[in-house]
Formats: structure tokens, sequence, C-alpha cells
């Protein structure tokens, strides 16, 4: 809540809190003070626990913030790209390098932040932003937004790395200003686009350095094909635009699969999360699961760009740990989460997935899975005592006889596109009038 005594306890109520880590709570109330979450229950039995605080009351459903674990802010005015439907992804990526070179003059930061107040507007409240153009590095501290920028290399090999690059890119980590909740990290941008070497460089680098890492990984329907043998489409593509050494294709692949190759270039983790995951298979999984590496699923983007939907009824039956993303505006029609929630959740049921906790993991993948992709769960992702005052709410109509699970049902499939406010450390960001 903006203005007024920061040390004030204010109390946040809505028709239904939905705090994640525990059940739904009807007639709910979340507590605060300098913006840290300080009770969470019943509204009798939090005024009881705080004592004298000031109210608000919110309609609808009040929940964490989302968090976007995948993204590029800096792509925000790549919209006549998303909003068409591409055969395949060799076509879209044609199509997306086409308006990077005729906004290549944009400023950045400008677009970048722009994108942001739109997450706000959907109730996101934590960001992985992937920056290509470092210039836009400093949005997420700037508008004082949780979340991870990750300085994003790409189209290189060892020689790049060599000549300069991994010192450019320490300094822009080491000179970046941060915050508890605010870091910068490196997103080497794919093992097909960075060679073997750089990237297990990279890791290294960001391993010393104590940052984080994002990778796009097994996004396209190519990829299994190249690591394992060098040939398929991607191979080819690479083949005729590579202007640098790409060590699969001269090696005649690896015989790993996506999952098995990252691994084995050190690109694993839980300080590491990949983008995408669409065609890992089982077995690429499982491995990212054993170690610990949470994959951002980004349905709508993977529509767009002409490759298949993730297997996320696969992800929630072998219970392999996920986070929800948008990507940018270059692949979806908007930078709405709750769209992307909406649409596993039809995949998921396409897809044969028939458990009870449909939703409820849904959710939690939205929010709690988010914050451990970015490695912030210790202080965003769920309504608990000591954790960031960062909420959103819904305008999801009440229904007294609902069930816990028929709550986030409702939400599940009503949040697209009806967000009513955003906070972010207890103060309110946003409103819809």
């Amino acid at each position: 809540m903006s203005g007024g005594n920061p040390a004030a306890t204010q109390l946040h109520c809505a028709n239904v809190v939905v705090p994640v880590s525990q059940p739904p709570i009807r007639n709910g109330a979340v507590a605060v003070q300098r913006g840290i979450i300080v009770a969470v229950g019943h509204i009798d039995e939090v005024r009881h626990l705080v004592g004298h605080a000031s109210e608000r009351h919110w309609p609808g459903v009040l929940t964490p913030g989302l968090v976007n674990a995948h993204t590029h802010l800096q792509y925000t005015s790549f919209g006549a790209v998303g909003a068409t439907a591409f055969p395949d992804y060799t076509a879209w990526s044609v199509r997306f390098l086409e308006e990077y070179d005729r906004l290549a003059q944009d400023d950045w930061t400008a677009v970048a932040r722009s994108g942001a107040v739109q997450m706000l507007q959907a109730g996101i409240t934590a960001i992985a932003d992937v920056v290509t153009d470092f210039a836009a590095r400093d949005v997420l501290y700037d508008l004082e937004i949780p979340g991870v920028t990750y300085l994003e290399i790409i189209g290189v090999d060892e020689g790049d790395w060599m000549s300069g690059l991994e010192g450019r890119l320490r300094d822009a980590i080491t000179s970046a200003p941060t915050t508890p909740a605010t870091s910068v990290g490196i997103s080497p941008h794919a093992p097909y686009s960075v060679d073997g070497p750089v990237l297990t460089a990279a890791m290294q680098l960001a391993r010393s350095l104590g940052v984080r890492v994002q990778i796009h990984v097994a996004e396209s329907d190519g990829e299994d094909e190249l690591y394992r043998t060098a040939t398929g489409s991607l191979a080819e593509r690479l083949r005729t635009v590579a202007t640098r050494r790409v060590g699969v294709l001269e090696n005649g692949g690896t015989n790993m699969g996506a999952g098995a190759f990252m691994r084995h270039l050190g690109a694993t983790g839980s300080d590491t999360h990949f983008a995408h995951g669409v065609y890992l298979d089982a077995e690429g999984r499982r491995i990212v699961a054993d170690d610990h590496t949470v994959v951002a699923l980004c349905p709508r983007s993977n529509r767009i760009v002409g490759v298949d939907l993730p297997p996320v009824a696969d992800y929630l039956r072998e219970d392999i740990p996920f986070a929800v993303g948008t990507d940018s505006l270059a692949s979806v029609e908007s930078l709405d989460l709750m769209a992307d929630v909406a649409l596993l959740r039809q995949t998921a049921l396409a897809g044969g997935y028939t458990g009870e906790d449909l939703d409820q993991r849904l959710l939690h993948a939205a929010t709690l899975g988010g914050a451990t992709a970015l490695g912030l769960e210790q202080q965003l992702g769920s309504l608990q005592v000591g954790k960031r005052a960062d909420f959103a709410v819904f305008d999801v109509p009440d229904r007294p006889d609902r069930s816990d699970q028929g709550i986030t049902t409702d939400l599940v499939k009503a949040g697209p596109g009806n967000c009513m406010a955003t906070m972010v450390g207890g103060n309110v960001r946003w409103r819809r009038v």
C-alpha cells in the first residue's frame, strides 16, 4: 500500500486467499509490515494476531504474485511477429531476424520497461528476463521488480570467447546494480548457437561469480537429431547459415539427447534453469529433474513458432518440476502468464492427465515453481510469513459451495485477462479501475 507509515501493519483481505503453500483460505487476510508478510490466515485470526492495522479489502482471489520464468522484455515491440503463427521454427526465426534488423536502433530500455509494465498488469511480480542487448540490463532493478536479468550470448565460438567476450560479460555482471531479490546472470542462448566449450566456460564463469544461468533447450524439433547424429532440419540450417565453428556438426553428433548433452557440458544443476523443454524425452526429463534443473514451459510461444506443445502431461505424471513463461511478444499475443497456465491445463487434459491435483500443480508452477527456477523460493512465490509481500488479485466470482480444488480450478480457468491488482513489496503497483 503506497504512502503512509511503512512500519504500520497493513491487512490485505480477500474473499479467498490462495497461499499456494497451504490450502485456500476463505475470508482470508495477509498482514504486511515493511513489505514483508507477518501473518496469513482467516481474517479474524490475523486481526487477533497483529492487533491494530489498516485494512484493505479486495474482491476476488488473492494469490502470490506470478513468476514469469522465461521472457525477453526487449522484444516487447515485436508484436507484429508474435501475432501470426508460423509453419515451423525456421520460418519464425527468419521473420524474427528480419524484425530485429528493422528495430535494431530501438531504445531497448524503454521497450523493456513497457513490457515489464504489461506484466505487472497481468499479476506478474517476478521475471526471468533474457537480455540480448546489454543496454536493457538494469530495467528490473530500476523498476524495483524481483527477478534475474540473464545476459545473453549467442552465435559464439571459442575464438569469440577468448577474444574479449568473457571479460566483457564478467564486467557487465560485476558492475550491475543488484538487490537480494534482483540480480544478473548469464544466458548462453542454446547448445546449438553457443559452441560446447563456450557453454561450459560460461557455466564456469557463472559459478565463479555466484550467478544464475538460463538456457533455451529442446525448443525446436530438430535439436535431438542435431545433438545425436548431426542430422535433421536444424543441422541443415546451421550448415547453411553458421559463420562460426559448430563442434556438434564437425564431430558428427554426440550420440546424446538434449538432456544428456547438457549434463555432459556441465550445464545442469540447481543454479540453472531451461526454457521450453518441448522435445526433452523421458531420459532428458529425468536428467534435469535429478540434477534439480527446472524447465520453464512456454506453450503459447511454442504454438506460434511452429513447434509442438510441451508434453506437460508427462512432466506431471513423471513428477518433473517445471515453471511457466510467456516468452516475448515476438512469439505470443500478450504477456499474460495465466493464459499460458490455461493452455497448459488444456494440453495436460488432452495428453491424458487425470489427476485431481492438476490445477493446484499448475498454479504452483506459475508461482513457487518459477521462484525456484530463479533461485528466489526463499523470498517469494508463496504467501508465507517472512516472504516478500508480492501479491496478485484476480476477478474470480465467489461461490460459497466451492471446494478447495474448485477454487483453484476456477482461478486457473478464469485467470487470463482478469488480474485486478498487483502489489510488489506491499506497494500497489497496478490496479484496474
